[in-house]
């Protein structure tokens, strides 16, 4: 009997050390019970040959859901995902969506914001004064207590530091018993919250001011506080401090009434109502969080009341944005500026594109290469002011906005028909449906790891016709041709770098997807689910690395269901890629180069680059992210098509740059106030770079009469000597000194065979004056050397006058055209950043760049890859709320049955780094 008593309770006890044991391995507190499934089935399994398919049902409609992508050097072999639902219960996959499991709550979880620059790190935000953290991800999650509730007026509720990953700001409600509202509270934590201390309050945001051209302070913040007038309105001051406001007299108040401020990469920019007139808006820009500058917009664009602004793209060392001209409801367009290297003086890249009520515009960048975007116009502005329905055309920028020109038709459709369109022109062209038609506004036409590679939904004709009388469209040479990919309308995705690409028609139901792996020339279906469906949505790792999909899907007999069907195409081949340039017999890989259409050479931007993509009929996978782009083979010479109109200035009949009439020149000596190391500035010419140009050489169609900056006299002198003193003793002696030194080689060399040994000399040697002592030979020699030397010399010499020529003479305001010519200039202008790069904020991401007007030179970098959670188009709409706007909430909604629409303008701004109502891709 005691043995078996002992037997028991030794039993006991290792059930008991196994349960402790599992209490220590999930990090969830037990006080938070496991949140329960519906009728969770059991996977469903097919396959199709190699590919693999499991589906899956939740018993709730999906509102956002985002991948932790597991790093390259990782051992994992899967990808993360992590969703949350309508009932606001989180569910989370190991295995890219074959099977799920429920992340444990007893509160309800009311978002999710993956960390922006910590790749594993992702909080799950509840209703109360805790969050979840996991830093593995989501692999374990621990409890955290926060100071307050979250604030649920719109704000981003948590706000990241760029270099420093355990550093956050809480933005959460105070005290809620003032009638007037909740007010915003913000707390910082320096270990990642568990322990937080109180910056300031109430506030409308709070940010680290990290990532700026001009590094600042680490511990710089700025913060939007809300104060309150003599009566129940209140107006927000924006205001900054280096010791988290500890102490006032350190405290900086740079606007004393904003609409809203933001980061965009490499600056900061700030709304605010206009003083003059209350009704507008005016802007004004930073490079270093300190000294603010007020954006001057073009002489030639006129706007009675500026409403809202549009942040587009700042990744090419200029801020690119549209300011809304008309907002009448349904007719909305705006113009789209350029600014320069320092954010401040713009011109006009392209008028009348199209936006939507919701801020979002049609203009999308090229992702992976630099300076190529898509924009759609309206091209009856007019008649939509008065009432008439828009009509849309697309444009295409392949010199980041300095001209535009229509989409090149397909002179086929896929079925080999004609298209009775040859020439892009007014008459016809390829039009594309963009970003403000778009369900989930991150379904971009490309991809930054499938180079050059574009699909869109749209038709050749004179105007862009409905989205369900739209064909599918291909582009693999960075749309400067396109091709007929199939009839109809479908959604796509790509895979594995580019290798593969998927459509599912929608949105008709259905339960079939095609796919390719050699770039639409040949095509293979696969039915992915046993009855039709409703495709909403497909979705892979953000890098689109993976060769595992995601479909997102409801069923018309699954109300408020949602069905998730995994597709893993890894079983379609073993063979790995090879790249190996030194064996092209062996190389799976192809050399590519970017150019403008009809260019003789392949300069974009003032270079050549390129890039490594697979040969499309090769079979085999990638995997790993191959590095883009390949190399920047050379710098090329200066051209007209690098170089745009500069302020005050606008492209003429014939191409040129010319004075608005009217208006005078700018100040260039501005510039030396606004970069105190400037040592010259030149007077204005018309043109000015574009920032992304490498160029060297060539024309220099900026470049005048250069004046010293105040107080750099002495190094403008020292730069600019021109050719006098020594170096002029130099240039004139030196043809003297070659000729001697010519005629004395040539002299020893002819003495060395006729002055030494001489058998059987006559005195005719003498007589012709071949002898030594006859000075005919010597003294001709020294001429004829002498010549050879001065004009060997002329380059020198010409050169030397022509700098010091070029740093005191005058050039005029309006020079020649360009060597290639400019009769496909019409200048007009239209951003992660890559893929996934959203904000109706603006994001914290940002590169270092200098701080004059002749920037050049830069990546379209890819980090903007590493988190799934960022919507393409870098939109910042800020708008002036009016009294009639309602109440701003945490969530935005979707409307009925369409998951994933854009929020109305009314919760602007949006996190970058969180956009609830927007699923991942």
């Amino acid at each position: 009997m005691v043995r078996y008593c002992c037997v028991l309770l030794l039993l006991c006890l290792l059930l008991l050390d196994a349960g402790c044991a599992a209490a220590q391995g999930s990090s969830i507190n037990s006080d938070i019970p496991a949140a329960q499934f519906g009728n969770w089935p059991s996977p469903r399994i097919t396959a199709d040959k190699t590919i693999g398919v499991i589906s899956n049902v939740i018993e709730s409609k999906v509102d956002e859901y985002y991948y932790l992508e597991r790093p390259q050097d990782s051992n994992e072999k899967d990808e993360s995902i992590i969703l949350r639902t309508d009932s606001k219960v989180v569910y989370i996959t190991y295995d890219h969506g074959a099977t799920w499991q429920p992340v444990s709550s007893s509160d309800d979880i009311i978002a999710i914001y993956p960390h922006p620059y910590e790749q594993g790190s992702v909080y799950l935000i509840t209703n109360t004064n805790k969050i979840l953290v996991s830093t593995d991800r989501g692999k374990n999650f621990s409890p955290i207590k926060t100071p307050t509730p979250p604030s649920l007026g719109g704000t981003q509720i948590i706000t990241f530091h760029k270099y420093r990953p355990d550093w956050l700001i809480w933005h959460g409600q105070a005290d809620c018993s003032n009638p007037l509202g909740c007010p915003t509270q913000a707390h910082y934590s320096h270990n990642n919250g568990k322990s937080w201390t109180a910056l300031t309050t109430p506030v409308k945001q709070c940010t680290f001011a990290v990532g700026l051209q001009k590094p600042a302070d680490e511990n710089l913040i700025f913060c939007g506080r809300e104060l309150s007038n003599t009566g129940l309105s209140t107006f927000v001051q924006l205001v900054s401090s280096s010791d988290y406001f500890k102490n006032a007299k350190n405290e900086k108040v740079h606007f004393e009434e904003i609409i809203d401020f933001a980061i965009q990469n490499d600056f900061f920019i700030v709304a605010s109502l206009d003083q003059d007139d209350r009704t507008s808006l005016r802007m004004d820009v930073s490079i270093d969080g300190d000294i603010f500058s007020h954006a001057k917009w073009p002489p030639s664009f006129k706007v009675a009341r500026q409403q809202a602004y549009t942040i587009l793209d700042t990744s090419t060392k200029a801020i690119v944005l549209q300011v809304t001209v008309n907002g009448e409801r349904g007719a909305e367009f705006g113009t789209i500026l350029k600014s320069n290297s320092n954010g401040t003086s713009y011109v006009t890249s392209i008028e009348n594109t199209n936006r939507n009520e919701w801020g979002y515009v049609d203009f999308e960048k090229m992702q992976g290469i630099e300076g190529i975007s898509i924009v759609n116009v309206v091209s009856n502005p007019r008649e939509a002011v008065g009432g008439d329905k828009k009509k849309l055309r697309s444009k295409i920028t392949f010199d980041d906005g300095a001209s535009w020109q229509y989409l090149a038709p397909p002179a086929v459709d896929s079925t080999g028909q004609s298209t009775g369109c040859t020439n892009a022109g007014e008459e016809c062209s390829l039009n594309l449906h963009g970003y403000t038609e778009r369900t989930d506004v991150r379904h971009t036409y490309s991809s930054a790891s499938a180079v050059g590679l574009m699909v869109g939904v749209g038709n050749v004709g004179p105007a862009l016709t409905s989205f369900g009388e739209g064909n599918t469209y291909l582009t693999n040479d960075g749309g400067a041709t396109w091709k007929e990919l199939a009839k109809g309308t479908n959604m796509w995705e790509f895979g594995d770098q580019g290798s593969i690409i998927l459509l599912v028609e929608s949105p008709a139901p259905t339960n079939k997807l095609r796919y390719t792996f050699n770039e639409g020339q040949t095509w293979e279906t696969l039915e992915f689910f046993d009855t039709v469906v409703d495709v909403y949505d497909i979705s892979t790792v953000p890098s689109d690395t993976s060769r595992k999909f995601l479909i997102h899907g409801k069923q018309a007999d699954a109300t408020g269901k949602t069905l998730l069907v995994q597709v893993d195409f890894t079983g379609t081949t073993d063979v790995k890629c090879v790249l190996n340039e030194k064996d092209e017999a062996h190389d799976d890989f192809e050399l590519w180069t970017p150019a403008r259409p009809g260019a003789t050479t392949q300069c974009l931007f003032g270079h050549e680059t390129t890039y490594h993509r697979k040969v499309p009929d090769h079979m085999c996978y990638i995997g790993d992210k191959i590095p883009q782009p390949h190399a920047e083979i050379r710098n090329c010479s200066c051209t007209r098509l690098d170089f745009e109109c500069d302020e005050n200035y606008s492209l003429a009949n014939d191409g040129t740059c010319a004075l608005v009439p009217g208006y005078q020149p700018p100040d260039h000596s501005a510039r030396c106030r606004q970069m105190p190391g400037l040592v010259e500035y030149s007077e204005p010419t018309g043109y000015r770079k574009i920032p992304l140009s490498t160029c060297v050489g060539g024309e220099a169609l900026d470049i005048s009469k250069l004046h010293a900056c105040p107080g750099h006299e002495k190094e403008f002198e020292n730069r600019h000597r021109g050719v006098h003193g020594f170096v002029l003793f130099l240039l004139i002696m030196l043809p003297f000194c070659m000729a001697g030194v010519i005629a004395y080689l040539v002299y020893n060399h002819y003495y060395g065979q006729y002055g030494q040994i001489r058998l059987g000399e006559t005195d005719f040697d003498t007589h012709i004056g071949l002898g030594t002592d006859n000075g005919l030979v010597k003294y001709l020699v020294i001429a004829v050397s002498a010549v050879v030397a001065f004009v060997g010399a002329l380059p020198a010499i010409a050169s030397q006058l022509f700098t010091s020529w070029r740093g005191r003479a005058s050039r005029p305001s309006r020079l020649y055209r360009g060597r290639n010519g400019t009769d496909t200039f019409h200048l007009n202008r239209t951003s992660s950043a890559g893929r996934y790069k959203y904000a109706p904020v603006v994001g914290e991401d940002a590169r270092v760049v200098r701080d004059d007007d002749s920037v050049f030179g830069s990546a379209d970098e890819d980090s903007d890859d590493d988190f799934g959670h960022i919507v393409p188009q870098e939109a910042y709409d800020i708008d002036r709320p009016t009294p009639s706007s309602p109440p701003l909430s945490a969530a935005p909604s979707s409307p009925p049955g369409e998951p994933g629409s854009p929020p109305s303008p009314d919760f602007l701004p949006v996190s970058p780094t969180h956009n609830p109502s927007n699923p991942n891709e």
